[in-house]
């Protein structure tokens, strides 16, 4: 069966909130967002979390800070972003949790008169040492955990140095994909290719409608083919988080679920 999850909501005040709200809601997991100040690694209480754990039946997963940057030019300051990747693994290792998930940035770009050059394919190989270091350093971290780090597509298509970089990261058996139907939408697809080529290595989904440029809508209002996407979620064996900002939202797109899939086969009480 699915397991389907929600992000940690600005509407909850804490972490016990969302807990109560997942339970209710007869989901079986949170993304905690380290982008958040209060959902950092270093400053929350694992034995809370546990504790939430063990009371409501829940588990979690991890949306790496979306600021994180690993492969930075400057060594100082990728230093410090693969020491917070292992800090997250650390994090992931006392929880059970074998989800995170990954954005790579485009990094910086000159604006010449007739297009946009960035400087990561411009100086590739250099990023790539930057990929294969990161990559080295989350293996050691992982070792046998069973952690994935799942690579995620964002609104922004994939520049030529991703194309690159992401099967040097799949090469080692810790990292994963992680495919965002309402980013999917709002670039066009233009990644899509690159997903269905690798399917049998995505190991998590945000599930979520998009109208034009606008994501993170509940799951009954877009253009998103949600059947679909469940149905490749499904194939794959992905967990799904329902990645809608608001408790409104989210309560809607459960009841979605409830009408139009089935209990049983989907996992939605």
């Amino acid at each position: 069966m699915i397991e389907y999850g929600m992000p940690n909501l600005v509407e909850c005040k804490d972490i016990d909130e969302c807990a109560l709200l997942c339970h209710r809601l007869g989901l079986q997991f949170i993304e905690i967002n380290q982008s958040f100040p209060k959902y950092q690694p270093t400053d929350m209480d694992v034995s809370h979390l546990l504790e939430l754990k063990n009371r409501y039946g829940i588990g979690y997963s991890i949306h790496m800070d979306e600021a994180m940057n690993p492969l930075d030019f400057n060594d100082k300051v990728a230093e410090v972003y693969r020491n917070n990747a292992v800090e997250s693994i650390e994090f992931a290792k006392a929880l059970g949790i074998t989800k995170l998930n990954l954005h790579l940035l485009r990094g910086i770009y000159v604006t010449l008169p007739e297009k946009r050059i960035f400087l990561n394919d411009v100086y590739e190989n250099e990023y790539l040492d930057k990929v294969r270091l990161f990559r080295s350093t989350c293996e050691r971290a992982i070792g046998e955990s069973g952690i994935k780090i799942c690579i995620e597509n964002t609104d922004d298509p994939f520049i030529p140095c991703h194309r690159k970089a992401i099967p040097l990261l799949l090469e080692s058996p810790v990292f994963g994909l992680t495919l965002d139907t309402g980013h999917d939408h709002a670039s066009n697809h233009a990644d899509l290719d690159f997903f269905q080529s690798n399917q049998q290595r995505l190991c998590h989904v945000h599930l979520h409608n998009c109208r034009g440029k606008s994501p993170h809508l509940p799951l009954d209002d877009g253009d998103v083919d949600i059947e679909g996407m469940l149905n490749l979620v499904k194939k794959t064996g992905a967990d799904c988080v329902i990645e809608v900002k608001t408790v409104a939202g989210l309560e809607q797109s459960v009841e979605w679920l409830k009408q139009r899939r089935s209990i049983t086969e989907y996992n939605v009480l």
